[in-house]
Parts: C-alpha cells; structure tokens; sequence
C-alpha cells in the first residue's frame, strides 16, 4: 500500500522527473490539506482584505504550489503551511485583544469626506483620487451627491464605504 501511495504521487520525484498523473494527484492532496487547514485557520482568514489576510493567502499559495510540482517536499511543506496556519490565527487573537497590535497590523480608517467636504489631504495619503472616492460613494451608496452622505470612510481593508444622512 505504501508503494502504491508512492507512485502514486511521486514521492522520491523531483520537478524534473514528476509525471502529469503525480502532479494531479499532488493537486488534488493539496487541495484537501489546504481545505483543513483553511478551515483550522477561520472563516476570516480568506474572506478579508486586511494586510494580514493578504500576506497569508500570497504565502500560503506560494509554499503549497511548490508541493504540486513536486519543487518541495511534501510533509515539510505542509508542516510549514500548518505553522503559516497557527501564527495568523495566534496574530488575530493577539490583535483582537490589543488595540495598538491591531492598529500596526491592520491599520486604521480615514475620513474621506464629510458630507459635502472632501478631505484633500486624507484622499493624498491613501492614494485616492477624487474620481475613485465618487466612484465608491456610487457604489456603496447608490448617490452622486456627497451632500446625501453623513461621512465617506477608506476602511483598514481598502473598501469606501458610506454613511448616508
């Protein structure tokens, strides 16, 4: 059973001498780890946008394609990406309970506008051209009119969103 589980995903295989078969099945191992794991690390983890969120999915993608093609090896690899797993989740707790922790690792909002008023020196912080902040209000708020909003934020994950009067 053991050579068959070898064969079967090429275990001893290097990049070079992986066969498609391998790399599939490898594709489809993968997929049920990243599935556990993805489910020990939270629902958040790959729902949000936050610097965190982000940073997490990039490495966790790029550690786990390296064992598809057979570039790294498996349990290694997978030890690895289970740490990646336990430090964003020890990271949120922290985060959740530090509010200095959570300002350096997801940052804070802005105020955008306030009713009418567009905060020009907020929008040349974040990058945010007076277009794409119109452009946010009409999509979170379904308004044109700056003068129908309350307040115009950039939330710590990018997003405008809108409070109306």
């Amino acid at each position: 059973m053991q050579e068959f589980f070898n064969n079967l995903l090429g275990m001893q295989a290097t990049a070079d001498t992986i066969t498609i078969g391998q790399t599939c099945a490898r594709a489809v191992l993968v997929f049920l780890v990243a599935l556990v794991l993805l489910r020990l690390s939270g629902r958040r983890t790959f729902g949000g946008n936050s610097a965190l969120d982000m940073v997490v999915k990039f490495m966790f993608g790029a550690l786990l394609s390296r064992v598809i093609i057979a570039d790294a090896p498996m349990g290694v690899t997978f030890t690895a990406a289970a740490a990646l797993v336990f430090v964003h989740r020890a990271l949120a707790y922290a985060v959740y309970f530090s509010p200095l922790l959570r300002k350096l690792v997801k940052g804070s909002d802005s105020i955008l506008a306030e009713g009418a008023t567009i905060h020009q020196h907020e929008l040349a912080r974040a990058s945010v051209s007076e277009q794409e902040l119109r452009a946010g209000v009409r999509a979170t708020a379904n308004t044109d009119d700056l003068s129908t909003t309350k307040v115009v934020r950039l939330e710590h994950d990018g997003t405008i969103t809108v409070v109306k009067k």
